[in-house]
């Protein structure tokens, strides 16, 4: 962990539960977004539950809590780096195939080495099949 970390592996000043935002409320529960989608929430909230964590709440536009993908990692016997390998990582192991539009490595900001909802679609579905 870093100093700007908070205990959730987050960036302390974007943590909605250490800097005590509400999180939105919701019945979805496994429901799909406004547009027709999941929403991160809805997959982050199952990779909590594969992983046996308490979840987590993230706001739009905000990264995905690191300690998730370090925990998958730790799971798994594998090392982590930062999230986008992390999330490769899990995703090859299981078999699947990966796809760079899963993080934000090759865009040409380098985008904060990101993970999209896409690539964390991919690690959930790498996650049911090797801890099932």
């Amino acid at each position: 962990m870093t100093d700007d970390e908070c205990i959730h592996g987050m960036t302390a000043a974007w943590c909605g539960l250490c800097i005590k935002v509400e999180p939105v409320p919701t019945v979805r529960s496994g429901s799909y977004g406004f547009h027709g989608g999941e929403t991160k929430q809805d997959v982050i909230d199952e990779i909590h539950d594969l992983l046996g964590m308490r979840r987590q709440a993230v706001s739009n536009g905000s990264s995905l809590p690191a300690s998730m993908f370090r925990i998958a990692c730790e799971r798994l016997g594998l090392p982590y780096r930062n999230m986008p390998d992390a999330c490769e990582r899990i995703v090859k192991r299981a078999g699947l195939r990966w796809n760079p539009d899963f993080d934000s490595r090759a865009t040409r900001s380098g985008g904060g080495s990101t993970v999209t909802l896409e690539g964390a679609q991919a690690m959930r579905d790498a996650l049911r099949a090797l801890l099932s």
